[in-house]
């Protein structure tokens, strides 16, 4: 199965919810400074991205349960 590679870009305050969601999906990821202040990239590597796609809504449905954070 050929690797591929998604980029997740997301606030710094998500970042320990979406970590935890990939790690339990058994997910590989890097994350680096994203393109903007208070911004993460998230580097996943997957075979299949409509799985990726299911585990990164769930995280950002839990984020969006903890409100807007400054």
């Amino acid at each position: 199965m050929k690797k591929l590679k998604a980029c997740i870009c997301i606030d710094d305050w998500k970042l320990p919810i979406f970590k935890r969601h990939l790690e339990q999906g058994g997910y590989e990821y890097t994350t680096s400074r994203g393109p903007t202040k208070d911004t993460f990239l998230m580097t996943v590597h997957t075979g299949d991205l409509n799985t990726l796609a299911i585990v990164v809504r769930a995280a950002n449905s839990e984020a969006s349960g903890e409100g807007t954070r400054q």
